[in-house]
């Protein structure tokens, strides 16, 4: 069993080393965060290295490398919090500030420096001692290096929260535009992480195994994923990106209740608005984007979200789906289109999944598409 889960945490060394260099081969700009990434996998790989090595008995042979990777395991999180940031603004710019969420490692690195300055031999002998005598201190950092983690895992979720915010406020469709891959990460990850605590009261060492063989299970699908995850904000200018207070967790609309559009000039709008999707139907353009919507209306795209948030009290994506729904709803009562299917007819209506016309249909209506057509 042992030597069972060492070769796993080695394969798991190797695979997040292998996915390193495919994601350095890419076009920088292609992706961005990417150097994050890079780290994440990178630190990921040798933490496995280090607890492989002291598992195997190899730091016995060569103490001076004994907990070396120790400091890495309380800044896992980091990178990988700092990828999500950097992929889910157009704005990030990696500032000083960012560099204090790699404090931890410095902070196990102080921790230990009694271990680090010990002569070679007796290096050998803590090593050897801590198979059968697991020392308080180190189980005191495996601890805090948990807690840390927890929460860069929180942080991580925060951000995933925050940027579904941006997605309903500037995409009419939400196809490739989510993370929602990297929040089912986190989730695992949070599982593990719990599963690694309550081991941990049994015997440290197991629970280093137990975590370390899951997360290498996990950056199998992580590294794939992450290599077909598209930019996601290519296509949206600067100025079109809403502003944080505008995505408030809590209140999302609240930051337009003294919008600058004056009733007159909204009245004005909403009329034209009104005239854009349902006589012109931009809504039957799956593709469709705030700033799209914003030059038909002739105004900026803040002005816009002020438009919807506030005289109409809904996201732009809510806006422009119920406006398919209805479409759809519609059309699939139609004898005229009996011969089409219902997934045909939502891709007319301007759906581009099957997945988020399921979705979206149940969230404005209540009930499934099939039933509406009577469909059992």
């Amino acid at each position: 069993m042992k030597e069972w889960l060492n070769l796993c945490t080695i394969l798991g060394a190797i695979q997040g080393v292998f996915f390193s260099v495919v994601l350095l081969g890419l076009p920088i700009g292609k992706r961005t965060g990417i150097r994050f990434l890079v780290v994440f996998l990178l630190l990921f790989s040798l933490s496995m290295l280090g607890i492989a090595g002291y598992f195997n008995g190899w730091v016995l042979q060569h103490p001076s490398f004994g907990l070396l990777h120790t400091p890495l395991g309380a800044v896992l999180g980091a990178p990988f919090l700092l990828y999500l940031q950097a992929t889910t603004s157009k704005r990030f710019v990696l500032r000083i500030r960012h560099w204090a969420l790699f404090l931890p490692a410095f902070v196990v690195a102080v921790w230990l420096i009694p271990f680090y300055i010990l002569p070679e031999e007796q290096k050998r002998q803590v090593l050897e001692l801590s198979y059968t005598q697991f020392p308080a201190t180190w189980r005191h950092i495996f601890i805090f290096s948990n807690f840390i983690n927890a929460g860069y895992l929180f942080a991580s979720y925060i951000v995933i929260l925050h940027h579904e915010r941006v997605i309903v406020h500037l995409y009419s469709s939400s196809l490739n535009k989510t993370l929602n891959w990297t929040k089912n990460f986190l989730y695992a990850g949070l599982a593990i992480f719990v599963s690694c605590v309550i081991l941990s009261a049994w015997s440290i060492n197991w629970a280093d195994a137990w975590s370390n063989l899951c997360f290498s299970l996990l950056i199998y699908v992580f590294g794939y994923r992450a290599l077909k995850q598209p930019e996601i904000f290519k296509d949206i200018a600067e100025d079109a990106m809403p502003e944080d207070e505008a995505l408030s967790l809590v209140h999302p609309f609240r930051k337009y209740e003294k919008s600058s559009l004056s009733e007159a000039q909204a009245a004005l709008l909403l009329a034209k608005l009104e005239h854009v999707m349902t006589v012109e139907q931009v809504y039957l353009d799956p593709e469709l984007k705030l700033p799209q919507l914003a030059h038909r209306l002739n105004i900026t795209p803040h002005q816009t979200s002020q438009l919807l948030n506030r005289f109409k009290g809904e996201s732009f994506s809510d806006f422009v789906n119920r406006y398919r729904v209805e479409h759809f709803k519609k059309a699939v009562q139609d004898p005229s289109n009996a011969h089409l299917s219902v997934l045909g007819i939502a891709f007319d209506s301007g759906f581009n999944s099957k997945a988020a016309f399921t979705a979206v249909f149940k969230k404005l209506t209540g009930h499934t598409p099939s039933q509406l057509r009577g469909i059992s």
